[in-house]
């Protein structure tokens, strides 16, 4: 029961911000077309504001975690892989496949993953899923314009395809925020207030907007589309990865971490990511919807399992 607990703690709020969301659609409180400026916004500047303020706030003077970057890492690049290869054979749009590409590679990691840490080990237990996701997190918003760049635009050439990674916002708010933490500069607090501000705006707005811009009436188009990418998503990814984990001896924060990583649904940040790259937002909004339902499954039965076995 407290594991399932644990699992609506974390998607009812989120599910609870979309009703919202359409809720303000159906009573023409606002538009689609309005909430797409929104989107821009929300993909400049909170976005890139919550990338690095967590990269700002990370301790990557931690030891004992090498493994696990490691591991992650190289878990992530064969993601990468799938989300490249696999939606082009299951979706002849581009612009959809390259959604679904971003959809399958870009996990709601930070979100789930402190929430659920929070909840299995306390405060002293999110040290090790930030530090992972300091570098994890950039990572896969750079593979996330490579998938999303590659998928819509057929074959770009390699100079066109690295300055769209660097001219996307999050990464340069990743960098950034690592050319800071290393260099040991340190905010005045006002500032650092600030900037917290925004980052607590992020994920509400973003779900908000996703509430807003939600279509019921593309489900059948995509169906084939959709359930291939939950199923890879939710299911294949977490198997292929939290398994190997488990055999190679993670246990306790470092294999919530893992989990966290490979197990969540699908980031609310793909969705404004897609809108700005052109690609097929209304693809990207499902699988954040569907996904982000349908883990309070999947989550649960994650955490039930590797709890009753004594791992984490």
């Amino acid at each position: 029961m407290e594991s399932f607990l644990i699992a609506v703690n974390v998607v009812l709020p989120m599910a609870i911000m979309m009703g919202i969301g359409a809720m303000l659609r159906v009573t023409k409180v606002t538009t689609r077309d309005t909430m797409k400026q929104v989107d821009k916004i929300i993909f400049s500047l909170f976005m890139p504001a919550l990338m690095f303020y967590n990269i700002y706030q990370a301790d990557f003077h931690q030891s004992g975690t090498g493994s696990l970057l490691v591991y992650s890492l190289v878990g992530l690049g064969l993601v990468f892989l799938v989300a490249l290869f696999l939606p082009p054979h299951v979706e002849k749009n581009r612009a959809t496949a390259a959604a679904l590409g971003q959809a399958i590679l870009r996990p709601n990691y930070i979100l789930f993953g402190v929430a659920v840490a929070q909840s299995l080990y306390g405060e002293e237990g999110v040290g090790t899923l930030i530090l992972l996701g300091a570098v994890a997190v950039p990572t896969f918003n750079a593979l996330s314009a490579v998938v999303l760049e590659i998928g819509r635009a057929g074959h770009p050439k390699p100079v066109a395809l690295i300055v769209a990674v660097f001219k996307n916002p999050m990464i340069v708010a990743a960098l950034l925020g690592l050319a800071i933490n290393f260099s040991g500069i340190r905010f005045p607090a006002m500032i650092e207030g600030v900037i917290s501000d925004l980052v607590d705006i992020t994920t509400p707005l973003s779900f908000l907007s996703l509430g807003v811009s939600f279509r019921l009436g593309g489900f059948a188009a995509r169906r084939r589309a959709l359930t291939i990418g939950l199923v890879t998503r939710l299911v294949v990814v977490p198997l292929a990865m939290v398994t190997p984990a488990v055999l190679l001896g993670f246990r306790g924060t470092e294999l919530c971490a893992i989990m966290a990583l490979f197990a969540a649904p699908t980031a609310v940040a793909s969705y404004p990511m897609a809108v700005a790259m052109d690609a097929d937002g209304d693809m990207a909004a499902q699988m954040v919807a569907l996904s982000t339902l349908l883990s309070l499954v999947t989550i649960f039965l994650w955490t039930l399992l590797l709890n009753s076995m004594g791992l984490l």
